[in-house]
């Protein structure tokens, strides 16, 4: 229905376009006038528009350059401006009559697409999902109890070594999107805006080890750009509750930006990200600071089936003591098969290295990891009965941490199973 929609829309704007074709254009100004024209076919809006402002400034009897300065204003989607121009080439006695019906078919097209606009103005969506799970290793603890410091060996306190538990979550998600009006230009393109909000809520609770139940409540509003060629972007403020057993752990408060551009069967992702981490718990002051991030991302459609990434994100944690100060490497890749219409298998492979600046306690050196995690999914959708429109996911995941701080030296392994609903 858009597609034909679109179809329609263009034909439209075509025939308005050539009603006065036979209309005189003054020679000192037809150059401007078929540039004008050029730039606009070739989607470069806003330079068209203000080529043609200039051309009706200089010469106010041009009606056909108001009329397809109309059509500009409609395709960047200031329908306020479209109805103006039409309107005056409308309401001028010199103009044919055969041209004033095309002008007013225009104008019901364009108070339709106004009023369709201004009615889903406002967009409300969200999702509520519901999971269990086995976690191996809930504290992401050593096995042993036994830990070498400086060639002394130590015994771990037993609240100290992996502990294993059963779990579940729920997942709650709220979003609303205002659609602002017009378009502005942001490159050669009319660009959309939208301000969005989203509320978050994320529990998972453990049955036997509560100390380690985690809640997380996220809030996260800014701007979404979107490009009418082939790119996307967004600048948003975020603030993290976090609550670690019945203790509030902290919060986090910062800036999230992206950008994403379409080239074909690739999509290439930029991110960046700064966040003010502040803790309530004096256990973890000495990891208050600033963690600013970057990263890069490849998305690839290998098939109508297939698609692949592969992504590299560096960050720097700032905190306030030095040997909770680190920088972070990281690579993540993935594999992702359609093999139906509503089931998709996938596959995650990433590392991390992680390089700590200060001596780490009673170690005397400074701590280095690497972290390596696969996973393995799949997602289900229902598409009749009573949970048509819901989502069945399984995941397994499997984490090694190798430390030169023996304390951080952990294996872990976690598979879940969840039911979800967009709405």
């Amino acid at each position: 229905m858009k597609k034909v929609l679109w179809v329609t829309n263009i034909l439209l704007v075509a025939s308005v376009s050539t009603s006065l074709m036979a209309a005189e254009v003054p020679k000192e100004l037809n150059q401007s006038f078929l540039e004008a024209l050029k730039l606009r076919d070739e989607g470069n809006v806003f330079a068209s528009i203000e080529l043609l402002e200039q051309l009706i400034a200089s010469q106010p009897q041009h009606k056909r350059a108001e009329l397809e300065l109309a059509v500009a204003f409609y395709r960047a989607k200031l329908y306020a401006d479209a109805q103006a121009y039409a309107k005056s080439v409308l309401s001028d006695p010199n103009t044919p009559d055969s041209v004033k019906e095309t002008i007013q078919v225009f104008l019901d097209q364009v108070n339709a697409e106004q009023e369709a606009t201004d009615k889903n103005r406002h967009r409300w969506s969200g999702s509520f999902g519901l999971g269990i799970g086995f976690d191996d290793n809930v504290n992401a603890s050593p096995e042993s109890s036994i830990v070498n410091i400086n060639g002394i060996e130590f015994s771990l306190a037993s609240n100290s070594i992996s502990k294993e538990a059963k779990y579940g979550t729920i997942n709650l998600l709220g979003r609303h999107a205002y659609v602002i009006p017009g378009t502005i230009g942001l490159g050669i393109r009319p660009v959309q805006r939208e301000w969005t909000s989203t509320l978050n809520f994320y529990r998972k609770a453990y049955s036997e080890e509560s100390d380690y139940n985690l809640d997380v409540i996220t809030f996260s509003t800014g701007m979404d750009f979107i490009s009418s060629t082939n790119w996307r972007a967004s600048l948003a403020a975020r603030m993290d509750a976090i609550r670690l057993g019945n203790t509030h752990l902290g919060w986090f408060k910062g800036l999230n930006g992206s950008y994403t551009m379409v080239e074909g069967v690739n999509e290439f992702t930029f991110t960046a990200d700064v966040t003010q981490q502040d803790y309530d718990d004096a256990a973890n002051t000495n990891r208050e600071g600033v963690r600013t991030g970057l990263g890069a991302e490849v998305l690839h459609q290998f098939s109508a089936t297939v698609a692949g990434k592969i992504g590299l994100n560096v960050a720097l944690m700032n905190a306030k003591e030095d040997f909770k100060t680190y920088q972070s490497k990281s690579v993540h890749s993935g594999i992702y098969y359609t093999v139906m219409e509503n089931i998709m298998l996938y596959g995650e492979l990433n590392y991390r290295l992680l390089d700590y600046d200060g001596a780490e306690p009673f170690y005397n050196h400074s701590r280095n990891e690497h972290q390596v995690q696969g996973v393995l999914g799949a997602t289900f959708s229902i598409k009749e009965g009573h949970l048509a429109g819901w989502g069945i996911g399984a995941r397994l995941s499997g984490i090694n941490n190798t430390s030169d701080v023996s304390i951080y030296d952990y294996s872990r392994t976690d598979v879940s199973l969840d039911l979800s609903k967009q709405f």
